[in-house]
């Protein structure tokens, strides 16, 4: 039995409705979570509800609590003034107090049910107490049921766990996850805003978990009862891995609300899209930003956005790239609005925005990395720190070689606040692993000449003092080794001898004219393969997303922010020394498939083997060893069996 069977009523009341029977039993009962945040709770509330509370129990369910200890003002103004929660004497005889209020004239086998729920870790208690500004109570009162199923309700409302409340005027609001989209987005709301509590990371509220020395004696008293429901199974159900798996969203989310301001550094696919929305949904629900402005790059990417947005986000959206033209439109109003946008075109909006909406306005950079790049440096200096709230989204914030565009980044939008690795998203089953295949090549006379004239062009400008960046040099090795023709001969043998990698397959070339030497082996193999290398191709990434081909030649282009998940295998022509686009490119075949729950994907890289010249002042002609050394680490990693 699921959430589903029950009827979706969108109010309930004390007056005309009984929320304990109609409700609160029958969600529970068919729950395998239940999440409270409560201004007042009683175990009378347990004693009433027990029936429901029984059959989520046996079933392994979890009930987590957030409550008010109604503390004494002097007891707030203690722990206000500082200790560790679980040492902190001051909270301990608050707690104990609490506790002692809790069991007062209950029946023995609630005190049963609470101390062998807390002993089989299906019952745990936080308590709340505002800070700052905020002197009186935790006083909100919402909850969330979810069941096997991933189904939710959500509920928010006036009452109480007690049994008075269901002596008085009481209502709550209900809100389903199954029914549309914007009721779902309610239920996340709620969730999210309970993880975030939770976790600590409202700065206007302090959390404590129940010392040690409170739970031990619930504990105990396990000893003189026996277990009042069956012994619940292991939790390991689908609803309760997949909570586990994404808990790092609502980490990430916890350390943004602290800090207002930073990177999220997310491995490609663990769903940064996702977290910076409910970023943006939290931040308007709290009424502290009226104002969005999401930026990104490429065309495919702001599309991307523009669905997400419209699906998760109860906003007008205004676009401001390719052929939208709706900027003017968004700065007539831009109360209540998002604008989503090129990052070139922010130079030509903010400086039209008034004082009120940086103060209330959230600014979103994706793949925040390409904001360091030097005209953008010049052209946004000073416009985007005013932002109170600035969020910058990247697998890889840190651009190599570019200590300006680093420090720019950091200065206007933020430090990393937060990470969640490759590594992280393999071991939790997030992403699929993968296989490396690593095929040797040696450099052409002709691609060592190339390297040695560039080397002696740029010492010869040192010289005579018109030596340009050290990244120039860099990035023309870097060139010349990603369109050396010896990497051909080594792909066509391992594509005939094993044509499945081609199927789903995504094959990075730095050039058209480099992609025209692969195309002549994919025609002789009689693969199904387009290209897709700028706007005029962009049909053809729609064909390949529906499955329609088989493999895909593209270029740079591709490598940010694109979904595809069933990409299985990527062939890397082109590997730049540094880990940014290496990653990105990564991203693409590691999504999970719910329609290939076995899936494995294989990577197939060049790595160059031969003397490499001593008079390279770059190191970039090494970057294949050490490409290499880092991907058979990384293809190593397995999903683990918990989710930790």
């Amino acid at each position: 039995m699921g959430l589903r069977e029950l009827p979706t009523v969108p109010d309930l009341t004390t007056s005309t409705d009984k929320l304990l029977e109609q409700f609160y039993i029958p969600a529970l009962g068919r729950s395998t979570s239940y999440d409270r945040g409560v201004g007042y709770f009683t175990s009378n509330w347990l004693r009433l509800a027990a029936s429901g509370i029984t059959g989520l129990a046996s079933g392994g369910g979890k009930v987590r609590i957030i409550a008010s200890p109604k503390l004494d003002p002097r007891d707030c103004a203690a722990l206000n003034e500082g200790a560790d929660a679980r040492n902190d004497p001051t909270l301990r005889a608050a707690l104990e107090r609490a506790l002692e209020d809790l069991s007062h004239d209950l029946a023995y086998d609630t005190l049963a049910a609470i101390a062998w729920m807390v002993a089989d870790g299906l019952l745990e208690f936080r308590i709340a107490i505002p800070t700052g500004e905020l002197d009186g109570d935790f006083h909100d009162k919402f909850g969330i049921f979810r069941d096997a199923n991933g189904d939710s309700i959500a509920f928010h409302g006036s009452p109480n766990d007690s049994e008075k409340a269901f002596r008085n005027y009481e209502s709550i609001s209900v809100y389903y996850s199954w029914v549309d989209a914007r009721e779902a987005a309610r239920v996340q709301s709620q969730q999210d805003r309970f993880d975030l509590i939770w976790g600590n990371g409202d700065a206007s509220l302090r959390v404590y978990e129940l010392p040690d020395a409170i739970r031990r004696n619930l504990i105990e008293f396990t000893a003189s009862s026996e277990r009042p429901y069956p012994t619940p199974p292991t939790r390991n159900g689908p609803a309760d891995v997949k909570y586990q798996q994404w808990r790092h969203q609502r980490d990430a989310l916890a350390e943004f609300l602290k800090h207002k301001a930073g990177i999220l550094e997310m491995a490609t696919g663990t769903g940064k899209t996702r977290t910076a929305l409910s970023i943006l949904n939290e931040l308007r629900e709290r009424g502290v930003v009226q104002t969005t402005i999401v930026a990104a790059y490429g065309t495919d990417l702001l599309d991307q956005w523009h669905r997400e947005l419209l699906r998760h986000a109860s906003v007008a959206v205004f676009r401001a790239y390719e052929r939208h033209r709706e900027g003017q439109s968004f700065l007539n109003d831009p109360a209540s609005a998002v604008l989503l946008t090129s990052r070139q075109t922010l130079a030509e909006i903010l400086p039209k925005l008034s004082p009120t909406i940086f103060r209330q306005g959230l600014l979103i950079c994706d793949e925040v990395h390409g904001m360091g790049s030097p005209a953008l440096v010049a052209a946004l200096a000073g416009l985007l720190k005013p932002f109170t709230y600035r969020l910058g989204l990247s697998a890889t914030p840190e651009r190599e070689y570019d200590g300006e565009g680093n420090r720019f980044i950091e200065e206007e939008i933020g430090p990393v606040i937060f990470r969640f690795t490759l590594k992280d998203a393999i071991q939790r089953g997030i992403l699929c692993g993968f296989d490396y295949v690593a095929l040797e090549y040696a450099f052409s006379d002709e691609d060592r000449a190339a390297v040695r004239q560039a080397i002696r062009r740029y010492h010869a400008k040192v010289r005579v003092g018109e030596a340009p960046a050290l990244e120039v040099l860099y990035q023309e090795i870097a060139r010349i080794r990603k369109l050396s023709k010896e990497k051909i001969s080594p792909f066509r043998e391992c594509v005939s001898r094993l044509p499945e990698l081609l199927n789903r397959c995504l094959i990075f070339v730095e050039t058209a004219e480099y992609g025209f030497l692969v195309q002549d082996i994919l025609m002789n193999l009689r693969i199904d393969f387009h290209t897709y290398y700028g706007d005029d191709d962009r049909e053809n990434l729609t064909r390949f997303a529906r499955g329609d081909l088989a493999c895909l030649i593209t270029c740079h282009r591709i490598s940010e922010g694109i979904d595809i998940r069933s990409v299985n295998n990527i062939v890397l022509f082109a590997s730049a020394r540094a880990r940014l686009e290496t990653v990105q490119r990564l991203g693409r075949c590691l999504r999970v498939d719910p329609n290939n729950t076995n899936k494995r994907a294989t990577v197939i890289d060049f790595i160059r083997t031969d003397d490499i010249d001593e008079d390279d002042p770059t190191g970039e002609l090494s970057a294949d060893i050490e490409r290499r050394d880092w991907f058979r680490e990384l293809a190593t990693i397995r999903r683990t069996s918990e989710h930790d």
